[in-house]
């Protein structure tokens, strides 16, 4: 019969079991029987080979050949400490080295016992990565502590990056990117250090838009600028980013101004703002003028929320522009000053301009067919014969009417109004009777202007004299051949000259009347 498929490993009870080295990856073979000689089953089990099952007591027993071998030849070994100018020891167990020629790893590095007591003090210190942008940290351990001096000298951890940070720098490469000027094209290096700040900070992959070193001498280092707003009267800025302004460089072009723009707080207001139709300046005018968002937004930078200043329509505008400031002389009696009737006081009072000569002018017939000299001069009479006769259309009469002419108002020059300021009725005594004579400021201005005197008699003086004077005149036409009386002594004569009323001015001139047409 056969062996159905049974080795005879497997007829002696043999299997092959780990080796208990850690670490350790090789096997060894293990007998059922080979601790017993039943049957002769043990002996042939050794001859083969195989090993008795592993025993407590014996650590050899469980382990590979290799190990076994090993552990013959192994014992526990005294190594120096590995902290710098420390000369004591520490020991490497047998089955610490077992694991280490197991797995192949060279012999470690260790501490004594007063250094292993000194680590148990330490703490891990965390260094922050020094990546720019970047928020780990890297661990500066005991252990590093330890071996830079640690406790017995401050140490400070060197700047390094942080393990994620490392792992990437190591990968990066210097990559060459095309100019970010619309129309160049050179290329400018990416480094690996701007790759990694760009990694630390959560950016993609992609590189930034610069521009190439020729770009850069012709437009400089573009960075964002802060740019005054755009509104009246606002001192705010508004950021022109280094994106924009190099979409509005172009290569070979000089440099781009600044757009006009609003700041953010000028916008916000500005877009809950809307042109507004406001009521004529002009009293009794229908027409509006728009006051728009720009204008508002301009009062509300300066702070002024009111009503803004009244303006004219576009009507009022136009007849404003055709009138002119007129010189008005001044009220008051003898003065030659002036006094500014403005456009505006004009355009108030309802003045208007008259039709002008150049409208009449485009009603008349060019000069080619306008009649010459002679036959004017022999058509004269019928032409005026006929316009005489023909009848004068409605129209023509309302246009022909003779609009209601506004008269400008009556005021003082400055001149006068800067005399009268500060004046004050004063007394004149008068120089018969003492009595004070009431001086007003206008008839002080008179004075000024050297129209009139100064007073110096009072009424009731200028009448007594008066009487007298008349007196003598009839005593002097009742007898002729007497003598005409003596004049008073004293001041007679000069206040008979100071009561004479100023000279009457000579009345003018009655125009010449037109002469009737014949």
């Amino acid at each position: 019969m056969g062996s159905l498929g049974f080795t005879l490993a497997d007829r002696l009870g043999a299997k092959s079991l780990p080796c208990s080295v850690p670490g350790c990856t090789r096997t060894w073979l293990s007998m059922a029987g080979a601790s017993g000689n039943k049957n002769g089953k043990g002996l042939a089990s050794l001859k083969l080979g195989g090993r008795g099952a592993a025993s407590p007591d014996d650590p050899a027993s469980s382990m590979c050949d290799p190990c076994r071998d090993k552990l013959a030849k192994t014992r526990d070994q005294e190594r120096a400490c590995d902290r710098p100018g420390c000369a004591r020891t520490w020991t490497w167990p047998v089955a610490a080295q077992l694991a280490a020629f197991a797995n192949k790893r060279p012999a470690p590095q260790g501490l004594c016992g007063d250094c292993e007591q000194k680590l148990a003090a330490l703490e891990d210190k965390p260094v922050p990565c020094s990546v720019p942008g970047c928020a780990r940290a890297s661990v500066f351990t005991r252990r590093a502590q330890l071996l830079a001096g640690a406790p017995d000298v401050e140490v400070t951890a060197a700047v390094t990056m942080c393990g994620p940070c490392d792992g990437v720098f190591q990968k990066l490469k210097e990559r060459q990117v095309g100019c970010g000027i619309n129309g160049c094209k050179n290329k400018w290096a990416w480094s690996k250090d701007e790759q990694i700040q760009a990694y630390a900070q959560g950016l993609n992959n992609e590189p930034p838009r610069r521009m190439c070193e020729e770009c850069r001498i012709a437009f400089g280092g573009i960075s964002d600028r802060e740019v005054r707003c755009r509104a009246s009267g606002c001192k705010n800025t508004w950021v022109w980013s280094r994106s924009d302004q190099l979409d509005a460089c172009l290569a070979g072009k000089p440099t781009p101004k600044a757009p006009h723009r609003m700041c953010e707080r000028c916008h916000g207001i500005y877009q809950t703002l809307k042109d507004v139709e406001r009521a004529c300046r002009r009293a009794g005018c229908k027409g509006t003028w728009l006051d728009k968002r720009g204008a508002q937004l301009a009062r509300a930078v300066r702070g002024k929320t009111g009503e803004p200043y009244p303006q004219y329509c576009e009507n009022c505008e136009r007849e404003l522009g055709d009138l002119e400031d007129r010189q008005i002389a001044c009220k008051t009696d003898n003065c030659t000053g002036t006094w500014t009737w403005t456009k505006a006081a004009q355009l108030a009072a309802g003045v208007r301009l008259a039709p002008k000569e150049a409208a009449q002018a485009e009603s008349a017939p060019p000069p080619s067919e306008q009649p010459t000299a002679l036959q004017s001069a022999e058509g004269a009479v019928a032409p005026a014969a006929a316009s005489s006769s023909a009848p004068t259309p409605a129209s023509q009469k309302r246009r022909n009417k003779r609009r209601k002419e506004i008269k400008p108002p009556e005021r003082r020059c400055a001149t006068c109004l800067e005399f009268l300021a500060d004046r004050k009725t004063i007394e004149i005594a008068c120089q018969g009777c003492q009595t004070p004579i009431y001086w007003p400021p206008e008839s002080q201005l008179q004075t000024h202007l050297g129209a009139w005197a100064a007073p110096g008699l009072c009424g009731a003086c200028k009448r007594d004299l008066t009487e007298a004077q008349r007196a003598a005149q009839r005593e002097a036409l009742r007898h002729p051949h007497l003598e005409a009386p003596a004049a008073p002594e004293g001041d007679a004569p000069a206040i008979a000259a100071s009561a004479e009323p100023p000279a009457p001015e000579p009345a003018p001139e009655a125009p010449a009347a037109p002469e009737a047409s014949s």
